[in-house]
């Protein structure tokens, strides 16, 4: 997976005109998790988190390039006890925008993400009926999303679904055991400044 990604944005740069604009900004913002389970047993709940990181906008003929390194914290609730989980993740997606005026746009995005578990640990026991809850060291999701760009700074919203599991846990109920597979999504609402 790691190796695709590399690959993929290894490509894009390869394959852009000499022409590219190449613009460097800062976006952060909001995470409100959610933890879905292949289970309705286990209850879970939103909770807020954070991402910031450094991020390149790559100006070509008929869509654009966003490249970024965010610092993404999570946070979500499982049978009424919080879990947290920090990552680095490695965003590629192809932007399009629409210009409103000369200083500003509107635009949508989709996107590979590829995210690596940087501080996360495992939890023998979360609740007195799941057990085990381990991280996976990394997991691979899709960006869908859009915003207004106004000169410099750009609102943006993210929808980040996870296509594979990112944890691994264990539930006993009467007696029977279990396997969870829960997958983080989260909604993000941030800002970026290109300078």
């Amino acid at each position: 997976m790691k190796k695709l990604l590399l690959t993929t944005i290894a490509m894009i740069l390869l394959a852009l005109p000499s022409s590219a604009q190449v613009k460097f900004g800062i976006q952060g913002g909001l995470n409100i998790n959610k933890f879905i389970m292949d289970t309705d047993i286990v209850e879970s709940g939103n909770q807020a988190g954070f991402y910031v990181g450094p991020t390149f906008l790559i100006g070509c003929p008929v869509f654009d390039i966003e490249i970024a390194g965010i610092y993404d914290v999570r946070r979500g609730e499982v049978d009424g006890k919080s879990v947290k989980e920090q990552n680095l993740n490695v965003q590629a997606n192809i932007r399009k925008g629409f210009d409103i005026n000369d200083n500003s746009q509107i635009f949508i995005f989709v996107g590979p993400q590829c995210a690596f578990n940087i501080d996360a640990d495992g939890i023998d026991e979360l609740t007195d009926c799941v057990k085990d809850w381990r991280w996976k060291n990394s997991d691979f999701s899709v960006n869908i999303g859009g915003g207004v760009k106004i000169n410099h700074v750009e609102i943006r919203v993210t929808y980040n679904s996870a296509l594979a599991k990112t944890a691994e846990a264990i539930k006993y109920d009467l007696g029977d055991i279990i396997k969870l597979k829960p997958k983080s999504n989260a909604c993000q609402i941030g800002l970026t400044y290109y300078f």
